[in-house]
């Protein structure tokens, strides 16, 4: 399909898997409460993590009580810090650089882009303002009186809510010619509204 030349364009591309190259979220957690005690946290959490593989428990249910296990009463100042040394020491080294050439292509074609992921809103708004993106949605960390509960707010941006997150942003997305870039069954309601979707490409 051709792009309309007076028709604007989005590209909207996933995270995990895609821009990077492997999962993040479980990693920043390990990088905020530090190896050993990641693991040692975990053991408690082991017979939550069979029942997923089981397909007893869902995975996004689950994923709250590592929220919950590791974030859970987390200052907003020290997290912050946290987000910040992440996105500077660790992030770098996960990156594709196919995928950073692809979104730079867009950038220099003057297309929108947009970053929707399931990753925490902590780490992936800086990360995604500092790579120039227009609009960066992804899960938020819930907090109260200045600590995060170790919940989300509202839902995982995942799957359906996706798409809820960018109309969010950009009420018009029909008005658009949309690019999409995913790398998951997560990605597959984003990647249905795209006039030219890649799931685990780049062309």
């Amino acid at each position: 399909m051709q792009v309309n030349a007076t028709q604007p364009v989005l590209a909207v591309f996933d995270f995990d898997g895609t821009l990077t190259d492997r999962h993040t979220f479980w990693r920043y957690m390990r990088f905020i409460v530090g190896t050993r005690s990641f693991w040692l946290r975990i053991i408690p959490l082991l017979p939550k993590m069979l029942s997923v593989i089981l397909g007893i428990t869902p995975l996004m249910q689950a994923r709250l009580a590592f929220i919950a296990c590791y974030l859970g009463g987390l200052s907003v100042e020290q997290e912050r810090e946290h987000a910040k040394y992440f996105i500077t020491e660790q992030l770098p080294l996960w990156l594709r650089p196919e995928a950073l050439r692809r979104l730079q292509w867009h950038q220099s074609m003057g297309h929108v882009t947009a970053l929707v992921s399931n990753s925490p809103e902590n780490y992936l708004i800086p990360w995604g303002q500092a790579a120039g993106f227009d609009y960066v949605c992804g899960t938020r960390l819930a907090t109260a009186k200045n600590k995060l509960t170790g919940g989300i707010s509202g839902t995982n941006c995942v799957e359906r809510e996706k798409v809820t997150r960018l109309k969010s942003c950009l009420s018009n997305l029909d008005d658009f010619y949309i690019y999409a870039y995913g790398d998951s069954s997560g990605d597959d309601a984003l990647l249905g509204i795209a006039n030219s979707p890649f799931y685990r490409n780049w062309y």
